[in-house]
């Protein structure tokens, strides 16, 4: 077992879907996916489900951490398919409309951006941009922290507010009652050496990110699985 794993009986499935990773909770009467990647990646998605067996109406409820493209890139595509449940923060629900990225985010550092400039030029070329989400109103719109959803589906665990990655302040992560945290783009655990030092890429605001990181940990987060990266222990936050 990696030294970031625990034990748990609660079934979960990673998915990586290019640079992102999606996380599959089962649920009653079937999973809480967590988060989407790029619209392009529909189908290589639709591919892993079946490998391991899963039909894709069996997906229930999305949760979307935040409204980044690389999130909520197939979201719409999805709950049109399946008919499932969202579950995001309130601050999220207008970009989801429109489809569309912020653009105010600041880059970490000059690593970062240089970095960054060449992915948008040889990889992105979409303008952060994705299918808009046309909500039905049987939405799950979330103003903080909650702690009835999960259980109410199946889950042991709760749902946190940790802004900082974003401008609007939108991210949201699960915590199992186990400590495993699904905290989107919160941490990173890949591109080193660009300095990120589990920071995220894109900042919205520094001193957010730290407290929330803190919350984490206060809450009981053991294990931080992200969005990017492989999973690692929470204590790597604060050392």
């Amino acid at each position: 077992m990696k030294k970031c794993e625990i034990q748990s009986l609660t079934k979960i499935h990673s998915l990586k879907l290019g640079f992102t990773y999606c996380y599959l909770l089962e649920c009653t009467g079937g999973y809480l996916l967590i988060d989407t990647s790029y619209p392009q990646l529909y189908s290589k998605f639709k591919k892993k489900l079946a490998r391991l067996g899963i039909a894709i109406s069996n997906i229930k409820y999305l949760l979307i951490t935040h409204h980044h493209d690389d999130h909520a890139g197939f979201a719409s595509q999805l709950m049109t398919d399946t008919g499932c449940t969202l579950i995001t923060h309130r601050n999220a629900v207008p970009p989801l409309k429109q489809g569309k990225s912020e653009d105010t985010a600041k880059y970490l550092n000059r690593r970062v951006q240089v970095t960054m400039k060449f992915f948008e030029v040889f990889m992105h070329g979409n303008e952060w941009i994705y299918p808009p989400l046309t909500l039905m109103g049987d939405e799950i719109i979330l103003e903080g922290d909650d702690k009835s959803i999960l259980p109410e589906i199946g889950i042991n665990g709760v749902i946190l507010h940790t802004p900082g990655h974003s401008d609007t302040r939108d991210s949201l992560a699960v915590l199992l009652s186990d400590g495993r945290a699904f905290v989107g783009d919160l941490a990173m655990n890949f591109l080193w050496w660009t300095g990120l030092r589990h920071r995220p890429l894109a900042i919205g605001d520094i001193n957010s990110i730290y407290g929330s990181w803190q919350k984490l940990c206060e809450h009981g987060a053991k294990v931080i699985y992200p969005s990017h990266g492989k999973c690692f222990p929470s204590a790597e936050l604060t050392a």
